[in-house]
């Protein structure tokens, strides 16, 4: 397996970042081998602190996102601790800003000024909103970012809260992969300058398919939202679900074969029968445990698995903060 955990070994990077977004793309760079300091405000990082904490007193997810970083306070309001960012601007990187538009700003620390610190320094800034967004200066955390780009509505009505950063998580790990490509740029160019993405454009970004239908005048209950029958969570009989996304027809022909009903097959995808289909599988499935129904499964290899909680997911892939990404030899 080819190791990439010191790729960016020579790479010192600067976090002006809270919660998780900027701090995310921060762990993902030092798990790459980079440097990071981490400079928090007095008072430090509001994620450190946001309950639930666990018994060193900061959230789990603190430590997890921050871990591998060099953390130090600096009220940047102050000429001497401005003087001391100076000092590490000079010889950093990059400086990922997770703040407000023009936040950096008020403190002294315009583009300008970084650059003409260090021409070569790639600054790199996630907001809420993009560029010439109506929320641009707004306050946005990630349940806003999701609201606004259309994430929930897709599927069944009420919208609810899906329970998953995602906007959070995707644009730190595309300021990440943006961050990736702006050191190739300054490889050919010599030059630093500014990256930028936003958590609205993350969350838009992860609603591309719902999004192109209704760019294209098609209803969303075309996307893959739950309003098929062959792709949907149904309930066991411990209470347990059953993620089923038997998408291809000889994925589904083998999970109707399996429940011993190969009459479902022909009705795929017929809009009509849905509504029956759904409350067939839906009685199906509730006649026996999750484990007894994986055991049927076991194997069928058509796209069928168990719905997970967090502490088992955990236990199966371990925690950690990585790039999804395994180098392996060819089978």
């Amino acid at each position: 397996m080819l190791d990439l955990s010191q790729t960016l070994h020579s790479i010192s990077v600067i976090e002006i970042a809270n919660y998780i977004p900027g701090p995310l793309c921060g762990a993902l760079l030092a798990g790459l081998g980079a440097r990071v300091v981490k400079i928090e405000r007095p008072g430090g990082d509001p994620m450190r602190t946001l309950p639930p904490v666990d018994k060193t007193g900061e959230h789990p997810l603190f430590a997890l996102l921050n871990g591998a970083k060099h953390c130090q306070t600096l009220d940047l309001r102050q000429p001497d601790a401005l003087a001391v960012l100076h000092d590490l601007v000079r010889v950093a990187d990059i400086l990922i800003d997770g703040l407000r538009p023009r936040a950096l700003d008020r403190l002294g620390l315009s583009d300008e000024v970084l650059l003409q610190l260090n021409p070569s320094l790639l600054i790199v800034s996630i907001r809420g909103a993009p560029i010439g967004h109506t929320y641009r200066a707004a306050a946005l955390h990630d349940l806003n970012a999701q609201a606004l780009s259309g994430m929930l509505t897709v599927g069944e009505q009420p919208p609810r809260v899906i329970g998953v950063h995602a906007a959070d998580m995707v644009s730190g790990l595309m300021a990440a992969s943006a961050v990736l490509a702006g050191l190739l740029a300054r490889q050919r160019s010599g030059r630093g300058g500014r990256i930028e993405t936003s958590m609205l454009a993350a969350a838009r970004w992860l609603n591309t398919p719902a999004l192109a239908l209704a760019y294209a005048g098609l209803s969303a209950i075309d996307t893959l939202n739950g309003s098929l029958a062959c792709y949907r969570l149904y309930q066991t009989a411990d209470g347990r679900w059953l993620a089923v996304a038997a998408l291809e027809t000889h994925f589904w022909e083998r999970m109707c074969a399996a429940i011993d009903r190969p009459d479902l097959i022909p009705l795929q995808y017929d809009r009509s029968a849905q509504h029956m289909l759904i409350e067939t599988l839906t009685a199906t499935f509730r006649q026996r445990s999750l484990a007894a129904w994986m055991d049927t499964f076991a194997n069928l290899d058509a796209c069928i698995s168990p719905v997970l909680t967090p502490v088992e997911a955990g236990q199966e892939g371990g925690l950690s903060v990585a790039l999804a990404v395994e180098t392996l030899p060819r089978d």
